[in-house]
């Protein structure tokens, strides 16, 4: 039985001004040169996450991830859209597939790394965050990591009470597989 605790998402930013998607390249391992530089999120055929970095200076660099938010309560949503586009020669149709996914979240608004005033600004600024959804498999660890813009942030606290902050995000590309 796989188990999801409820602090297992958490929400990344990984540039200040990260307000261009990050290019996403399909490869059997991680660069060992790369001439167009920039960080690029890098996954196999099969949609397995390899890295999110970029090769500088002779070396792979994997980013640096700024959190900024973990939740108390998350859920991911994972949809797929099937359309006939056209007709095959045999009086059959052609079909094409649409994989759209969404993230939610609540949290705790903590002092000492105000993660709701972080997701604010992020939405406000429209900047792209990585988004990474922890299961434990067995004891293997498996995350679903993707790129998303926040779509609605809301915080919430009144006198006396812990702040809390609620988060939707939609994936700007497909959902990726990492196992630890």
């Amino acid at each position: 039985m796989a188990v999801i605790n409820a602090n297992c998402i958490a929400i990344y930013f990984f540039d200040h001004d990260s307000t261009t998607q990050p290019e996403t390249v399909e490869a059997t391992e991680l660069p060992s040169a790369d001439t167009t530089g920039g960080n690029k999120l890098y996954h196999t055929s099969a949609k397995a996450f390899l890295g999110f970095g970029e090769y500088s200076s002779g070396a792979w660099n994997e980013v640096t991830y700024t959190l900024a938010g973990a939740a108390t309560s998350s859920s991911i949503d994972l949809t797929n859209t099937v359309e006939d586009v056209a007709r095959n020669g045999t009086g059959g149709t052609i079909q094409e597939s649409n994989q759209e996914w969404t993230v939610t979240c609540d949290g705790l608004i903590q002092d000492s790394n105000d993660a709701g005033e972080t997701l604010m600004d992020i939405a406000r600024d429209a900047n792209y965050v990585i988004v990474k959804f922890q299961t434990d498999k067995d004891g293997t660890d498996v995350e679903y990591i993707g790129i998303a813009l926040l779509d609605n942030v809301s915080l919430s606290g009144g006198v006396d009470e812990i702040a809390t902050y609620t988060v939707s995000m939609t994936g700007v590309n497909d959902l990726y597989k990492y196992s630890a």
